[in-house]
């Protein structure tokens, strides 16, 4: 069947229409905001060296601005990007050419067999000890609103393994109290998923709902609906989190920065050394590819020598 023939989109256009797109699959703002900057930049690089519209690029052009992007001949700053932020792009670029594509705009898809550079693969990063957990969770509260909140999203983040983005979209209807869960509707990638919270975690997020979040609301729309507030009445946004579990690691004494992530990793690193299978780690992480599971979960080389002295059947056997 002959694909219907569309007149050609303007970039204008076509980035107003992937822009609808996004937003009516629910993507987060964060998202949709830098999607944009880096298709901004391409139509802004392109039609300076000739394809005035998107459906006048072609594959050679894209493989151009890459290696513009590595060098930093085509990058927003002039700087050369690293490899992961290149592969970054082409996901971007990929997914928008491909949403043109589907939609009847293109004839023909240029980035169909455009390459990613190989991306080296980083150390997973730090994580706490439980002990250092111990030291974050068990430090005296501060007994402010505030004070409740920022001591309610460590135990929140620890307890679930959410990413930032995660925890600041939290809803007051996604708090299942029936079974103790919270409800992921803005994951990575659109997906949702369902998070038990320990009982500790639980209590502590209802004695923030019930004693504190209601001094931090206001008339702003997102004191209706939002679970964690800002000073303002305002969702808590990802810049609030990370500053606050930053104070926080401090006041504890800890010598590690807390970030979200850090609390993300040790989350599923504890875990696993507790026994949880890598498969019920990877659905509460909401990984899609079980290979991204493993990065958070990677052991030193004396934690995989114990374990292989301990567990393996032939070395049992011989002991």
């Amino acid at each position: 069947m002959a694909r219907k023939k569309q007149k050609p989109l303007s970039w204008k256009q076509a980035l107003d229409l992937f822009e609808t797109h996004l937003r009516a699959r629910r993507v987060s703002e964060r998202t949709v905001y830098c999607y944009l900057i880096e298709l901004r930049n391409l139509e802004s690089h392109l039609s300076a060296s000739g394809p005035s519209r998107p459906a006048d690029v072609r594959l050679a052009s894209l493989r151009d601005y890459q290696c513009g992007l590595l060098t930093g001949t085509s990058s927003r700053t002039g700087r050369a990007l690293s490899a992961a932020s290149v592969a970054r792009v082409a996901t971007t670029v990929s997914r928008f050419f491909t949403f043109l594509f589907e939609e009847g705009h293109l004839a023909e898809n240029p980035t169909h067999r455009l390459e990613r550079p190989k991306v080296p693969r980083y150390p997973p990063g730090e994580i706490l000890s439980i002990e250092e957990v111990e030291r974050l969770l068990a430090r005296e509260e501060n007994p402010t609103p505030l004070g409740v909140r920022d001591r309610t999203v460590v135990e929140v983040l620890y307890a679930t393994g959410l990413r930032l983005a995660e925890l600041g979209a939290l809803d007051l209807s996604d708090l299942d109290h029936g079974e103790r869960e919270l409800v992921v509707r803005h994951g990575k990638g659109d997906k949702s998923r369902v998070v038990p919270l320990t009982r500790s975690a639980y209590r502590r997020v209802m004695d923030y709902v019930e004693l504190a979040r209601q001094h931090l609301a206001t008339q702003h729309p997102d004191s209706a609906l939002a679970l964690f507030l800002n000073r303002f009445g305002q969702r808590f946004g990802p810049v609030g989190i990370a500053n606050a579990l930053k104070k926080l690691g401090r006041e504890a004494g800890l010598p590690k920065t807390i970030k979200p992530h850090m609390l993300r990793r040790t989350f599923a690193s504890h875990l696993l050394k507790a026994g949880t299978s890598v498969r019920h780690i990877q659905t509460l992480l909401g990984h899609s590819d079980l290979n991204t599971t493993a990065a958070y979960l990677e052991l030193d080389s004396k934690e995989l020598r114990q374990e292989i002295l301990l567990r393996h059947p032939r070395e049992r056997f011989e002991l």
